[in-house]
């Protein structure tokens, strides 16, 4: 074991050199303008690539990917989907150097299919302003993948900001701030935690887990309530419980299993003595 540890601390010491002795430092998309460097982008399977870079200098070079970098399906009729940047990279090569990297990002066309192996990819370019702001603000902030790639599809896509939480929330919430503010909307009044999967054939899939809301009621008398979701037909469709409330102004914090709704419109309800106390939709 110590002997594996030694190895990987030299393995680091190395490439902290190679960095500091780097003669030339550009950004990917000036070594492109200036000729400095051929590249090829290959997908690896599902939302890596196989970055091989051609150093055309007789000086080593340190090159970044900055974060925001988007990498675009280049596979003609078998489109799929692109790939974002939104931790920056740094590519160390020594004097006509050819090297590969393996570059992660995550997908930002949920409605195409998953990259599949083989497939090549542009080399890239920076993405839309409000893709750019989102992946430097992930650059700097730490947060569990499946929140990072929910915040991409909130912009990217359009889906919905309350799908940016994560089982500990509060770290969550800053990202779900931040990114409603690039939407220009209000905060969403509800969370929906949600899992997202690529499939063999490279279809995306996201299963809903878990519902949250924090919502404020009002109760003239004591009665028995009970909280649950109906569907857009008006049928309950998830956990009804029930609790006695006492005549009050109050927070509600409603809490569900989620997992096996199918996408679409529902409305989480407040009930007391048939009276609703709290009614509002929300989307799957």
């Amino acid at each position: 074991m110590k002997t594996k540890h030694t190895a990987f601390m030299i393995l680091i010491s190395v490439f902290v050199v190679a960095i500091c002795q780097a003669k030339t430092r550009v950004s990917l998309q000036k070594a492109f303008d200036k000729k400095m460097i051929t590249a090829k982008a290959i997908c690896k399977g599902g939302l890596e690539l196989d970055y091989s870079i051609s150093n055309l200098l007789k000086d080593s070079v340190q090159i970044t990917i900055p974060a925001g970098w988007r990498f675009n399906s280049n596979a003609g009729k078998n489109d799929y989907q692109d790939i974002l940047v939104v931790h920056e990279e740094l590519l160390v090569l020594k004097p006509k150097e050819t090297k590969r990297f393996d570059i992660k990002g995550y997908c930002c066309e949920a409605t195409k299919a998953g990259p599949q192996k083989g497939a090549p990819y542009t080399l890239g370019k920076m993405a839309d302003s409000s893709l750019v702001l989102l992946a430097r603000y992930l650059n700097t902030h730490k947060v569990d993948s499946n929140t990072e790639q929910y915040s991409v599809w909130a912009i990217s896509d359009g889906k919905e900001t309350a799908h940016i939480t994560s089982h500990n929330d509060s770290i969550a919430s800053l990202l779900r701030t931040f990114v409603a503010n690039i939407k220009g909307e209000p905060l969403p009044w509800y969370t929906l935690l949600k899992r997202a999967r690529i499939t063999s054939l490279g279809e995306v899939q996201d299963q809903p887990v878990r519902f949250k809301a924090t919502f404020n009621y009002g109760l003239a008398e004591t009665c028995y309530s009970y909280c649950y979701i109906v569907d857009a037909n008006g049928q309950k469709v998830s956990e009804i419980y029930g609790k006695w409330l006492n005549p009050q102004r109050a927070d509600y914090q409603a809490d569900f299993n989620v997992a096996n709704l199918k996408k679409g419109e529902y409305r989480l309800v407040l009930e007391g003595k048939n009276v609703p106390l709290f009614e509002k939709s929300f989307k799957i």
